[in-house]
């Protein structure tokens, strides 16, 4: 067994001693062992990150710690977690390459993943607070959201491989929980980790917390996360784990992987786009431009998804789902109007899901930067107020919304 690498403080050196072990990684950084430097780059609520340069290159080391990072050892977490991170990895950068990072090497023993150092990109969710549009990125998400959500699906997949893969997630348990808890439980009690914008927003809390068709709708969402296994998700897919530059995006952080309905991915990413909305009508009127670009983004999203999915499932339908073999001839027809169907449905399931993660991140631990870097409490609470209204909607009544032009408007005159 390697040397331990401390994780209440890293420690560099033993980070670059287990660097210095992997031929690979060594000859990747180049020079010699002394030459390297790395530095702590994650903020992430999980997890601790490092980018470690050589003359020859770089690489970007996450290590599990058997805890929540941003909690501290008062909430154990298994270090496993990087294990399933690195299987996600590979199955999905299989499927969506350009916006996968490559995996490069994992230690189940030390529990560190290294995997390529992204150069030119930055954190988007850093940059949308900052006032950042991104004129590529709806078209380069939704691509990766139809190529992994539909390949890894029973619509791609013959059956056999299918329960192969969803096994080797099946047991991400731990990860699995806290969305299980924080999604869709603990923000509807008075729950110690929750947190919100006080005393501003304390009536909406206590309402919502009473509000009983509200929590029957999350339930319903918390029974199909807890028995769906559409397809392998990324399980926690926000603008803080998606990597960008003007002409490229990655997207990174799959540690919360696992078989779920296609929905909740779907719809965490339109949640924090729709976040990032509203923080940005809390930062001032010089923010309307981005605003409509989030909007738009909404929009192109779901459309070119739905547009993406459904060539997919025209040319390369090679699963046990709605086998080819039984839609041939005037069938042809029939099929099709069931593949807008199916995805008519998977536009509802979306919307909810959405509306749980809004209310999630206004209330819940991991609230995100897009509203906690507003200083103004007042202007931040009206954001949030705007943000849990449209949310409740959503959640509550999500076929009252045909389109994603019907979401965005919705947004508008919330």
């Amino acid at each position: 067994m390697t040397a331990s690498i401390s994780v209440v403080e890293p420690d560099i050196t033993k980070l670059l001693d287990h660097l210095a072990r992997q031929p690979a990684l060594a000859r990747r950084l180049g020079g010699a062992r002394d030459q390297w430097s790395a530095r702590e780059i994650g903020d992430g609520n999980v997890n601790l990150v490092f980018a470690v340069h050589g003359p020859a290159g770089a690489v970007c080391v996450k290590q599990a710690p058997p805890y929540v990072r941003a909690a501290g050892p008062s909430w154990p977490l298994t270090p496993e977690r990087v294990l399933f991170e690195h299987r996600a990895l590979v199955e999905h950068r299989r499927h969506a390459g350009p916006y996968v990072p490559e995996p490069l090497h994992v230690d189940p023993e030390e529990h560190l993943l290294t995997v390529e150092y992204l150069e030119g990109q930055r954190v988007m969710r850093g940059d949308l607070t900052a006032g950042a549009r991104y004129p590529r990125f709806a078209a380069q998400v939704a691509r990766y959201l139809a190529h992994t959500l539909f390949f890894t699906s029973d619509l791609a997949l013959p059956a056999g491989r299918k329960r192969e893969l969803a096994s080797l997630f099946e047991t991400n348990t731990a990860m699995c929980q806290i969305m299980e808890d924080m999604v869709f439980t603990e923000i509807f009690l008075p729950h110690p980790r929750n947190r919100w914008t006080s005393p501003e927003l304390d009536e909406d809390v206590q309402r919502l917390q009473q509000d009983t068709e509200l929590k029957l709708a999350v339930s319903r969402l918390k029974q199909r996360y807890l028995t769906s296994r559409d397809a392998l998700l990324h399980g926690d897919l926000h603008t803080g784990s998606i990597m960008v530059s003007e002409d490229s995006l990655s997207v990174i952080d799959q540690e919360f992987a696992c078989y779920g309905p296609m929905g909740f991915d779907l719809g965490t990413l339109l949640a924090h786009l729709l976040i990032a909305y509203f923080a940005a009508g809390a930062r001032g009127p010089d923010r309307a431009a981005q605003q409509d670009w989030l909007l738009s983004a909404v929009e192109q999203v779901w459309d070119d998804f739905r547009t993406n999915f459904t060539e997919l499932w025209h040319n390369h339908a090679d699963g046990d789902g709605y086998p080819p073999a039984l839609f041939t001839g005037v069938a042809t027809t029939a099929l099709e109007a069931e593949r807008q169907r199916y995805l008519d449905e998977l536009f509802t399931e979306t919307l909810g899901f959405c509306g749980a993660e809004i209310i999630r991140r206004v209330v819940g631990f991991a609230r995100p930067a897009d509203f906690t870097t507003i200083t103004d409490s007042a202007h931040r609470a009206a954001a949030e107020r705007r943000a849990l209204a449209l949310a409740r909607a959503l959640t509550t009544a999500p076929t009252a919304y045909r389109s994603a032009a019907d979401l965005t408007t919705a947004a508008r005159d919330s």
